[in-house]
């Protein structure tokens, strides 16, 4: 019974997937590098000044 229910599910994700047009990989990649997304992140200020400056030099080392 329990190997139905993982085939059940694996149908669904294998269609969900499929349906998306994406390859699976393009899923995870945003084509944004950690420094563009903090950017982002300090321009909408959802970070500090501070907070940016902080996380810029963690990412540069």
């Amino acid at each position: 019974m329990m190997f139905i229910w993982f085939i059940l599910i694996g149908v669904v994700v294998y269609l969900l997937v499929a349906k998306s047009g994406k390859p699976l990989g393009e899923w995870v990649k945003s084509g944004e590098t950690p420094e563009d997304v903090l950017t982002k992140r300090f321009v909408n200020g959802e970070i500090t000044e501070e907070e940016y400056k902080k996380m810029q030099k963690i990412i540069h080392e």
